[in-house]
Order: C-alpha cells, then structure tokens, then sequence
C-alpha cells in the first residue's frame, strides 16, 4: 500500500462521520506515521508503508470510527502554530483560547511578569506566553496530578507546576495577573454536547457547575488574594454567558470590565481590573 492509496482509504472511511475534515485528518494520520510535513508526505506519495505501518494505520482508523478523537489517538494536537501532547486527562485546545492567550499579550506590555494559570490543563497558555514573553515567568495550578503530567511535559522551566483545588494552596499577593480557561459548561448542556467531547474528554475540565458558572464565582471572590494592587485577569466564557459572568465580577468589586468577541462575533474572553485591596476573610 503506497502513501496515496492509504490516503484514498482513509478519505473514503472517514468521509461519512466528518465530512469535509476527513481529508485533513486522513493527512494528519499519514504525517503522523511517516513522521514527515504535509509537503513531504504529498512528495513521497508512491513510497510504501511498511507492515507496522499499515497495522498502526488499520489500528488508528478503528479507533477514529468509534469517536475517539484524533488528539487522543495520536497523542498531540497543535495550538498558537506549536504542537503540544496531550492525553485523555486534558481538554483539547480550542482555536477559541488563542483569543484569550492575544488578549494578555495586547494588554500586558511589561517586560517582566509573574502570572498565574488557574486549570493549566495541557499548558498551552502559559506555555506560549512564556515564549512569546521569554522574560514572563508562570505558576501553573490544577487540581489533577494526571493532568500536570502531561502539562509538564509541555511547558519550560519559566513555568511552575503545583497541585491545588483553585487557589486554596496560594497565600501572597505576588501576581501581575491572572489567566484561565475554567470548566464552564452547565449540566443542561452537558446532556447535549457532542459525542466526541461528552464521551472522552474529561468531565473534570468541562463541568462548571448546574449553571455552568461555579468557577467564575469562585474566581471573582478569591482572585484578588494573590494579585498585585490593579492585578487584572483575564478568563474564556461560554457564549451565551457574557451577562452572568459581569455581574459576578461587578458584584465582587472587579472594575474595568471588557468582554472580548471570538472570530463567530460571540462573547469569549473576559478581562477585568480589581483596584481594591483584598482583605483576608
């Protein structure tokens, strides 16, 4: 079986359950096995897969046709032009977060700066403000060991890992600002996301609570322990959530409030300025 018979199988298998993206991820697989870039595989269609090859194509394609997807089956996925591992303890990145990620670096301008990454996941975030910002340096927290694993394999020694619920294991006010992707989706939306989301990727990381706004509150109550007098913060938001989250953060003493909209024209990331001191409960 040459490269372009293999890729004429898998655009004829995946057509039905993806449509327009069966070639793309056809591709994708066929990189992946040859470990080559989509020019050098489109080059060397007539070279052969070998027999571990063709078991390894044959393996991916059962899984792929049972939903799975392909991140997890391959391992990685690309975010901000860079590729990350990934694991079934972590989201997928979104092309979505780019947004929130451009937001930081339009607003902070400072050379040097010390953040906070609440739900590191993956790492994508911190990891690509610390490249883009080499002087920038990062403390990313999640609350799932699993997933820091994997975020440590992502990330550079300009980011900090610490297992913790949230913010409970931090004390200072030692931050610039804040950044975070929290789990946002309600329970009624959760009955009815797609099967590839709902049935393999982590509920731990999707869940937001009933109304899907648990952390926001959480967030907008807590944050200011561990910002600098005007620390800012900058957090992803559900579509159809941009009423709810304001007023929490309003109503928790938050001021500057921005809502930025993603490329579809929704509401997506959301910045805010807290100019109060906060005081230890």
């Amino acid at each position: 079986m040459t490269i372009r018979e293999a890729l004429s199988l898998l655009r004829k298998e995946l057509s039905a359950p993806l449509g327009c993206f069966a070639q793309p991820q056809s591709e994708e697989i066929l990189q992946f096995l040859f470990n080559c870039s989509r020019s050098e595989l489109f080059l060397s269609s007539d070279r052969s897969l070998t027999e571990y090859q063709k078991d390894q194509l044959f393996h991916i394609l059962k899984r792929r046709l049972k939903g799975e997807p392909l991140a997890y089956i391959l391992g990685k996925t690309f975010f901000y032009s860079r590729e990350f591992k990934v694991s079934k303890s972590t989201l997928i990145p979104r092309p979505d977060t780019e947004i929130l990620v451009e937001q930081v670096l339009l607003n902070e301008k400072q050379d040097k700066a010390r953040f906070v990454d609440i739900g590191i996941g993956s790492g994508i975030i911190s990891t690509v403000l610390t490249e883009e910002r080499p002087q920038w340096r990062a403390l990313g927290i999640d609350i799932s060991f699993d997933t820091l694993k994997v975020a440590k394999q992502n990330i550079s020694k300009a980011v900090q890992l610490l297992c913790s619920d949230l913010l409970s294991a931090l004390k200072s006010s030692e931050f610039d600002f804040l950044v975070s992707n929290p789990p946002y989706i309600s329970g009624n939306e959760m009955n009815v996301l797609d099967p590839e989301v709902k049935d393999f990727e982590p509920h731990l990381a999707l869940y937001g609570g009933s109304d899907g706004l648990y952390f926001y509150r959480k967030l907008a109550s807590e944050a200011g322990k561990v910002l600098k007098k005007n620390g800012r913060l900058y957090c992803e938001i559900g579509y159809n959530q941009q009423d709810s989250v304001m007023e929490i953060f309003m109503d928790a003493g938050w001021e500057d409030l921005k809502i930025t909209r993603d490329l579809s024209g929704h509401p997506r990331v959301l910045r805010a300025v807290l100019r109060k001191v906060w005081m230890t409960q």
